[in-house]
């Protein structure tokens, strides 16, 4: 079996291979072990009553798993399913393991998880799993040898992220779905192991292994840590080679590099009203922020939010209104103040460097504070 994690978060170092027998994993387990942990059943004790028992100086271990796990219930159950699974099949070998290990090290340091928590945070989960059924007993012998097991993956995936610190984080990615909406413009589903960690209004940074070396920033039109799926929003510009390449020669089952998402993040945790302004084409970005108010409610109900987008409904492939929270106001127009007073919002523009230029500057005509207006730009 493929380990599901390779080429996630890695660099482009060797990652340093175990020299001696300290490195070397216990025995393992009964094989099957492990895995009757995370097939089936639903979980009858959650992390956080896990966590309320550790020991205080652990317990900030359940914040550090849900940085690295999505935070849908089944998407995270296919990831602990497919990290156990991969694990145990390659005990067996620890150059393989150490290096897989190492590989997810400079991902997981950029969730915001340091080396120094790992070995706590493999304990919490390792815990978590043998909490829910159908987990079987084990002998005293055997639930130390999951332990230590989890304990050295922990200090190989810690190694690789101290050993890569000052060198890129990527994100191998596979294409899931490539959906071409029209001549010059696709939704491409990727697939990651870690979660991205791409807020809405921030941009995704992609290369294809046909052009080595060249990035070109992409909206996303999702919320990537729900599901570990990367939703690009992608249409073409002109002298484009890598948004050519995705549009019309990525297929499903391709692999893209991510590398750290650019940008500032959509003004959600302002409490003022918000104001969202999209070019015909980056519309991605406001559908992020208004799933993302959604998923918030009933405390983001409260907040008035209008869209400006110029686009007639028939030709609304993102069912805009739909995914808006009640009470959103979208307007299928270009924004131009039209008189009104706009000083009390706070706004979050998307388009092309020409288009958020232009209507940064009606807004501040409008009377909106330059330090309350966030652009975002592709293109």
């Amino acid at each position: 079996m493929s380990a599901p994690w390779v080429g996630i978060g890695t660099t482009d170092r060797t990652p340093t291979q175990p020299t001696d027998t300290g490195d070397r994993p216990p025995a393992p387990p009964r094989v099957d072990s492990p895995l009757t942990l995370v097939r089936g059943g639903r979980p009858t004790r959650t992390w956080e009553s896990i966590g309320g028992l550790a020991a205080p100086s652990e317990r900030h271990a359940l914040d550090d798993l849900h940085a690295l796990l999505p935070t849908d219930p089944a998407a995270r159950r296919e990831t602990v399913r497919e990290a156990v699974t991969w694990l145990v099949d390659n005990l067996g070998n620890p150059g393989v393991v150490a290096a897989r290990c190492a590989d997810l090290g400079p991902a997981i340091t950029a969730l915001g998880v340091p080396p120094q928590r790992l070995e706590a945070l493999a304990i919490l989960l390792i815990d978590a799993l043998r909490a829910n059924p159908p987990a079987p007993a084990l002998r005293a012998d055997e639930e130390a040898a999951l332990r230590d097991a989890g304990r050295l993956a922990a200090r190989w995936t810690a190694g690789g992220a101290t050993g890569a610190a000052h060198e890129p984080v990527r994100w191998s990615a596979v294409v899931t779905s490539h959906d071409r909406l029209r001549a010059d413009l696709a939704v491409l589903r990727l697939r990651t192991y870690l979660p991205y960690p791409c807020p809405p209004g921030t941009r995704a940074v992609a290369e294809v292994r046909r052009l080595p070396g060249r990035r070109r920033e992409c909206w996303v039109g999702n919320l990537p840590n729900t599901d570990r799926t990367v939703e690009l929003h992608i249409p073409l510009h002109r002298d484009d080679p890598v948004g050519a390449d995705l549009v019309e020669r990525t297929t499903p089952g391709d692999r893209v590099t991510l590398h750290l998402p650019v940008g500032d993040p959509a003004p959600l945790d302002d409490h003022r009203p918000l104001l969202l302004i999209a070019d015909r084409d980056a519309i991605a970005p406001i559908r992020a922020t208004l799933i993302a108010l959604r998923c918030a409610a009933p405390a983001s109900t409260e907040r008035e939010v209008v869209v400006h987008w110029p686009t007639p409904i028939e030709r609304d492939v993102y069912r805009l209104a739909d995914l808006a929270p009640p009470g959103t106001h979208v307007i299928r127009d270009h924004f131009t103040g039209d008189g009104r007073d706009w000083s009390e919002y706070t706004a979050f523009v998307a388009g092309t460097a020409a288009s958020t230029a232009a209507d940064a500057a009606r807004l501040r005509d409008a009377g909106v504070a330059p330090e309350r207006i966030v652009t975002a730009a592709v293109g």
